[in-house]
């Protein structure tokens, strides 16, 4: 594979979330932060079965088009030739392993943003053609890397004997359960207490979800999500007889800026920070609960 150096050229596929406005306006704003890494090519690529992607599309295109500079290309292919690495920022996750065969061969960086698939199988196709082409992947939720929650990691030389998180889940058919939201509470949940989960357990309503995780070691886990959105999550990370309180959503510095602190190394490293035992561990953990969460609903 080919290494990259310095002023690192993205490109985008998919622009029908926020998610590519943000990346773009911070790698813009403070290019020094992040190599001089810039988003200088994206295709559209929406899903028009698919509300959230339809209907934002063109929003999104038009502002990174005109706003800032970013050429649109009209196909996935161009994007691919003209870039350096890319991110896969279809909010559809069921095009993902779709996207990844027509650019894995270009041997270049790429990340995929949440969910990595809609299945274990399809994550093991994507790990498995990566793995054939030489081509490193990388694929998280912003909220792994919650400033308030790195900086406690790394600051407690003791691992948390508990957590209840709190924020946002809601559900969209295309992507059912918690392929959608759920990835980020889930991945957070993964990141603090390890991946060596034993059972899951759900309780559910039509406003709130609540996912109780028992984990190989005895220890506990508690996800409460909201089925209406919003912003505000929350951690209460348990170390012995002392409980931390990380209201994320007050976080200074935005967990969007956290995640490209990772992803711009790995673009010029072609080393993702994340295992591919850890990504698959996300995905099977969001697999295994939304299967129990369907049953519920039966």
């Amino acid at each position: 594979m080919r290494r990259i150096q310095l002023n690192v050229s993205i490109g985008l596929i998919g622009l029908d979330t926020s998610h590519v406005e943000i990346f773009t306006k911070l790698l813009h704003e403070h290019p020094h932060e992040y190599s001089n890494a810039k988003v200088t090519i994206g295709t559209p690529y929406p899903s028009f079965d698919l509300e959230i992607s339809r209907d934002r599309v063109e929003g999104y295109t038009t502002t990174l088009k005109n706003k800032y500079n970013v050429t649109i290309a009209d196909s996935i292919k161009k994007v691919a030739e003209k870039s350096d690495a890319m991110m896969i920022t279809s909010v559809d996750g069921r095009k993902h392993l779709e996207i990844f065969k027509q650019v894995v061969h270009y041997q270049k960086p790429i990340f995929i943003d949440k969910p990595l698939a809609m299945s274990v199988w399809e994550a093991e196709e994507i790990f498995s053609l990566s793995e054939e082409y030489r081509t490193p992947i990388m694929s998280s939720s912003s909220l792994r890397y919650a400033d308030s929650l790195v900086k406690l990691l790394q600051a407690k030389e003791e691992r948390p004997t508990g957590v209840y998180l709190k924020g946002p889940l809601p559900f969209i058919r295309q992507m059912p359960y918690y392929f959608w939201y759920g990835v980020h509470m889930i991945e957070m949940l993964l990141t603090i207490m390890g991946t060596s989960f034993k059972s899951i357990s759900i309780q559910a309503n039509e406003q709130f979800d609540v996912i109780t995780t028992e984990f190989l070691d005895g220890r506990f886990g508690t996800i409460y999500g909201d089925r209406h959105w919003h912003g505000k999550f929350e951690a209460f990370i348990h170390f012995g007889n002392e409980t931390i309180h990380l209201p994320i959503y007050r976080d200074e510095k935005p967990y969007y800026a956290g995640l490209l602190d990772n992803v711009i190394p790995f673009f010029i490293s072609g080393k993702s920070p994340i295992s591919k035992e850890e990504m698959l561990s996300v995905l099977r953990f969001v697999e295994e609960a939304s299967e129990k969460r369907d049953k519920i609903s039966r």
